[in-house]
């Protein structure tokens, strides 16, 4: 019985601590149809840091983008992070984290296929630091061809309680093609020794269910 009130006690201060997440880490919202986004204007929660333009990619039939529809990761909308212009970012604050808290950070990377191979390079930075960097190369002018790709890094929530800044860069591109953005969430880690605790709580109660 001791067990199980250990994990209730537990599981209800990881469901505060998870409560945190990415807005619109899908970039479904405001769900307008494709949209050129400026250096320093703030859409669907997603401020771009420039230094041009970056596009949320509606994922429709479009007669010059074969299959743009089939493109996405997941929803309809997707991130490129070169617009009509060079290598730019989008960024985030991330509130009601767990002061130290480590959390995973996930997303779907790939890049802009219409047109020939290219190596697109994308990184994460976490209150201003490159935590990650990753490159694809693609091409083949095909959406049914993202070639998406899940990736995650482990992060450390600062320790002063405020807003911790999530960031996507691109570092290379071209006019109209870049690195490919989609799906970011973000999930607490749970400490060892809680997820310990929660695992032998949860044998103890079956094997009692069981007895019953």
């Amino acid at each position: 019985m001791r067990f199980v009130a250990t994990a209730v006690l537990l599981s209800c201060a990881l469901a505060s601590s998870v409560s945190a997440q990415v807005v619109n880490g899908g970039f479904e919202a405001p769900g307008t149809g494709f949209q050129s986004v400026s250096n320093g204007q703030t859409f669907g929660n997603w401020t771009n840091l420039g230094p041009t333009d970056i596009e949320f990619v509606h994922a429709v039939p479009n007669g010059s983008l074969p299959n743009l529809q089939f493109s996405a990761f997941e929803g309809q909308y997707w991130i490129d992070l070169v617009g009509v212009g060079s290598p730019s970012a989008i960024t985030q604050a991330i509130t009601g984290l767990e002061v130290g808290g480590r959390y995973r950070i996930s997303w779907a990377q790939a890049g802009n296929v219409w047109g020939g191979n290219f190596a697109f390079t994308m990184q994460v930075l976490w209150n201003g630091n490159v935590v990650a960097e990753n490159t694809q190369t693609h091409g083949g002018s095909n959406g049914q061809f993202m070639n998406w790709q899940q990736r995650f890094v482990d992060v450390t929530a600062n320790d002063t309680g405020g807003p911790n800044q999530l960031t996507f860069r691109a570092t290379t591109g071209i006019n109209a093609r870049g690195a490919a953005l989609d799906a970011v969430s973000i999930a607490l880690i749970p400490a060892p020794g809680a997820a310990a605790l929660l695992a032998v709580a949860g044998l103890a109660a079956t094997r009692r269910r069981r007895a019953v």
